[in-house]
């Protein structure tokens, strides 16, 4: 009976054992890291790991000449060049040698980081740990942007867009978003996307991701393999569904639309970044690349002349004019995620360094440049829309002066294929394109020649970016936006035909009105309060008497009466 007992007990520590070291195996399978966790936890270690140097508490003091700034130059006909030459760039942004190398050397570690641990080839499985989903929209949602993206989606479906699409909510908004997330994005074929559900909590919990940053890290949380990203301000004007099989973002993997100014990255930055600048090369005139140079530079023209003559961004090695409106962009996610990577780079430490290095103060200063600098950087294929942004807006019937409202985005594909189009003629007429041209204008000679074909329709509007006023309720009425001093509404948008007279304003207002002014207002986080605010039946109002309005006029907007 004894040894029977013994051998019970020692039954029951063996099964005990098998149950614990099952127990623990199955705990760490569960504990264990997923492959998208420990990439994302490199990533983020490489970050601070590579840090550039700390800057000194007056930055821009220790780094600018005193006085000095760097004025923004347009992209259009007199436009004074001089101040986009080599010589101005690089008067006003001098660091020290210790700020220069401490920047240089992190800034290449980080890149041949890139190069070595991130260099995932297009099959690594990888990719499908990362972004499981093949092709989406995305956007920034999360506070007010929540409320702005909500129209930009119910746009993106009005004009024929089917695929899924992603509002990525920073952990700063996270809560309070339960009722957009779950019950009206699903109704548009759109989720919410939170850093948490992605990221390892204790990045989420260590790292303070504020403005900028954000689109970088939305980007790389997506999960899908190409994305056509969308600022919630932005509004599609065509179905963007084909873009994913466009032969642009075939060809180059990233598609970016340009903005209004001419590049101003400090010369500096090239050389931190050990970039060399062929100044002794001139590659291009302003957007045209294709032209041969000796198109529009005198066949005496001296090197050290020119240098002091051509802008110093159509210089080989530079990256081209003119700068980048980031509010739409379309990304190959696999084969730019070191472009994504770098970018984000940029980003993280933007406020402190970057953004002044890409920008110098001008017009616009941000993320913006930070995706086509590292593409270049690490000579991976971008494509710039070539034909200029348009403007829509009013001047105000009592105040005076325009106001713009929207900067309008052409069509990348229609774009692309123009442009391919004028590479064939150069190529079977080399010796007209190849002769000097005393007057030559890329304005002329290529923007309204090549770029535009005698015959061949205005290329369509893609997006429109209303950045300036945004559709917030709240925010329109009290500042008494669109409003005249009698308080008589006026229409903003007067361009409706170059947008396929699609009546933005009436569409957005008409949807805000169901949206926030209805019995069942869509619960929105900004709005929480402001729905208990003694002024808010003013804000409905204000929204009820701009429909009517619009309703009233639509017709005539459109030309109809």
């Amino acid at each position: 009976m004894h040894i029977w007992r013994r051998k019970v007990v020692l039954c029951c520590c063996v099964l005990l054992a098998l149950a614990y070291a099952l127990f623990a195996a199955t705990r760490t399978s569960v504990e264990a890291p997923s492959l998208r966790e420990r990439v994302y936890s490199d990533v983020f270690d490489a970050l601070l790991q590579y840090r550039p140097v700390r800057p000194p508490k007056d930055r821009e003091a220790a780094v600018r000449q005193a006085g000095c700034e760097v004025p923004g130059v347009g992209v259009n006909r007199g436009d004074a060049v001089d101040r986009v030459l080599y010589e101005n760039l690089d008067r006003c942004y001098r660091p020290t040698k210790a700020q220069f190398e401490g920047l240089q050397a992190p800034h290449s570690a980080f890149v041949a980081k890139l190069r070595t641990a991130f260099a995932y080839g297009a099959d690594s499985p990888v990719f499908d740990q990362l972004f499981p989903r093949e092709r989406g929209f995305v956007t920034v949602g999360g506070g007010r942007f929540s409320l702005l993206a909500y129209s930009m989606l119910r746009a993106l479906r009005a004009r024929g867009s089917r695929l899924p699409a992603e509002v990525v909510i920073p952990p700063q908004d996270a809560a309070g978003e339960e009722h957009f997330c779950n019950e009206v994005l699903p109704g548009l074929n759109a989720r919410c996307v939170f850093f948490e559900d992605v990221l390892p909590r204790t990045l989420v919990g260590t790292w303070d991701f504020q403005r900028y940053q954000i689109k970088a890290v939305a980007l790389l949380l997506s999960s899908f393999k190409k994305i056509v990203f969308i600022d919630a301000d932005d509004f599609p004007i065509q179905n963007l569904d084909p873009l994913f099989d466009s032969e642009v973002l075939h060809d180059h993997g990233l598609v970016l639309w340009p903005d209004l100014w001419r590049r101003a990255t400090a010369p500096v930055f090239y050389r931190l970044a050990n970039i060399h600048v062929d100044m002794r090369r001139r590659v291009r005139n302003m957007g045209d690349d294709l032209s041969p140079p000796s198109r529009y530079t005198a066949p005496d023209q001296d090197p050290e002349q020119l240098q002091k003559s051509a802008p110093f961004h159509d210089f080989a090695g530079a990256i081209p004019d003119p700068t980048t409106e980031s509010g739409q962009m379309v990304i190959d996610k696999v084969r730019h995620f070191q472009t994504l990577l770098l970018a984000l780079y940029y980003n993280v430490y933007g406020s402190e360094w970057y953004y002044s290095l890409f920008s110098q103060g001008t017009a616009g200063e941000g993320d913006k440049e930070t995706f086509a600098t590292a593409a270049h950087v690490l000579g991976h294929p971008f494509y710039q829309v070539k034909n200029k942004l348009a403007f829509d807006g009013y001047f105000h019937p009592t105040e005076g002066g325009f106001r713009g409202v929207a900067l309008y985005q052409h069509d990348c594909t229609e774009d692309y294929l123009l442009y391919r189009q004028a590479r064939q003629i150069i190529k079977e007429n080399p010796d007209s394109f190849s002769a000097y041209k005393p007057d030559y204008d890329s304005e002329l000679d290529f923007y309204k020649s090549l770029m535009a074909p005698e015959g061949h329709p205005e290329i369509a509007v893609m997006f429109a970016h209303a950045s300036f006023h945004k559709f917030d309720p709240w925010q329109l009425y009290h500042e008494n936006v669109y409003l005249d001093n009698d308080g008589s509404h006026f229409r903003s948008f007067h361009n409706i035909k170059r947008i396929g007279n699609f009546d933005i304003e009436l569409f957005v207002f008409e949807g805000l009105q169901k949206a926030v002014c209805s019995e069942n207002p869509i619960r929105f986080k900004y709005l929480e309060e402001k729905f208990l605010h003694a002024d808010w039946p003013n804000v409905c109002r204000y929204v009820e008497d701009r429909v009517k309005y619009l309703q009233e006029t639509h017709d005539a907007a459109l030309g109809l009466v």
